[in-house]
């Protein structure tokens, strides 16, 4: 959408330059040579206000004083145009910031006009796309900084006391916590910082925090980030550095959860079986230990199952690898369904399957492994009958995870040769 600039000019030749400017980059201009006119028009919100110094009927710093009084000047971009030189809009810049002006341009440089134009224009597309909890006692701010963050489509939650932080922040996801340092009721921002930092959720305990002050104190300011801040800004704001400081920090925070996703989701690969989806072989000897571990630490019964689809060489040649793989995928499936949650399943290789069963003994094992090899039994992938052998050992106090899977796979080895599809232990 076109944006739209207000230009107060005395002069006709440079009225003309300035709209020629403006439109030539996108922006609709509306152009008056007197303050009195621009201010009894029908009034619309204006992008950009540039006011020449001196008009026929007025100046540029009492018709902004007028034009703010009546109409407001939001977040508009104001310029004072002057003729003159470098050191002209030096000497002036400080007084016509008092009345409102943001920038001073000279009428001999209009590319330098053009250019802050433009830069506000990207200024315009620039989106944080976020979710922000913002801690405030004060409800204009609140309102004016929900009213700024909504302008770059991120949604602003304002809360004005701790309380309130809690109650919403426990339940909601947050990319960015904005927080005035000095709060009602004697609250500061270390309070929101500890909470936040200490939440029982992890997760959030990362949060970006931006703290917000009119502390000049440097040692002071720094103590903010000591204590967990990400972030500082000096009140009053400014809105362009609020936004940029804020689009950094969750960018930042974002790039990390990334980066921290990509971690574990490589070493979640580096522990999963790329056909099953089950853990592999390198998972068995990473966790199997830990379950030996406790079993014996707290006095609990465990036992391992091994499981080998019979004759699967014969369907590998018979039907094709293809094949193969989904009678694989079908017995890892019918493994998990039939296991509780606390259980291991994995494939240790080939077409050997591994189970630690917690909390079970010898007996209890024994009745879960029929159920599984009924199932395995009964599944037929691609309409194939398909069986397994089941090796079982429970755990000794003597076992190593090397000995306990040895004594597993020799109960493996009697049923293999005992006839097939079948159930052995080993104790």
């Amino acid at each position: 959408m076109k944006k739209n600039a207000l230009v107060v000019e005395s002069t006709r030749l440079f009225r003309g330059l300035l709209r020629e400017t403006l439109t030539n980059i996108g922006i609709n201009c509306k152009v008056f040579s007197t303050g009195k006119e621009a201010l009894e028009a029908e009034h619309e919100y204006y992008d950009f206000i540039f006011i020449a110094r001196t008009l026929n009927d007025t100046s540029a710093d009492i018709f902004l004083q007028q034009y703010n009084i009546k109409f407001g000047l939001n977040d508009s971009m104001t310029a004072m145009l002057i003729n003159g030189t470098t050191e002209n809009i030096e000497h002036d810049t400080n007084a016509a910031k008092k009345v409102g002006f943001k920038f001073i341009f000279s009428k001999d440089h209009l590319e330098q006009l053009q250019s802050a134009v433009l830069h506000r224009l990207d200024h315009y597309t620039f989106e944080v796309k976020a979710k922000i909890l913002f801690i405030e006692d004060s409800i204009s701010i609140g309102k004016t900084v929900t009213h700024l963050f909504n302008k770059v489509n991120a949604e602003v939650q304002h809360v004005c006391r701790l309380s309130d932080l809690k109650e919403t922040f426990s339940y909601t996801q947050f990319d960015l916590v904005i927080a005035d340092y000095y709060l009602n009721d004697g609250e500061t921002g270390d309070d929101v910082i500890n909470y936040i930092r200490n939440h029982e959720n992890q997760d959030k305990t990362t949060i970006p925090i931006l703290i917000a002050s009119g502390e000049t104190n440097q040692h002071n300011r720094t103590a903010f980030l000591r204590n967990g801040a990400n972030d500082f800004i000096i009140k009053p704001y400014d809105n362009d550095e609020l936004l940029v400081r804020s689009s950094n920090l969750i960018r930042y925070h974002r790039l990390l959860q990334t980066t921290r996703d990509q971690k574990n989701q490589l070493a979640k690969m580096a522990l999963t079986d790329q056909l099953t989806g089950l853990y592999n072989r390198h998972a068995l000897y990473n966790f199997g230990p830990k379950y030996l571990t406790n079993a014996a630490r707290y006095n609990n019964h465990l036992s391992l199952i091994i499981v080998d689809l019979d004759d699967f060489k014969k369907i590998n040649d018979t039907y094709g690898h293809s094949t193969g793989d989904l009678v694989l995928k079908k017995t890892a499936t019918t493994l998990t369904d039939k296991c509780r949650t606390e259980d291991f399943v994995a494939r240790f290789g080939g077409e050997e399957f591994v189970i630690f069963l917690t909390n079970c003994d010898l007996e209890k094992a024994v009745n879960k492994a029929e159920k599984l090899r009924e199932a395995i039994e009964a599944c037929k992938p691609e309409k194939l009958n398909i069986t397994a052998s089941f090796g079982i050992a429970q755990l000794l106090h003597s076992d190593s995870i090397n000995t306990l899977f040895d004594r597993a796979d020799k109960a493996v080895y009697r049923a293999k040769n005992s006839g097939k599809n079948q159930v052995m232990t080993e104790c």
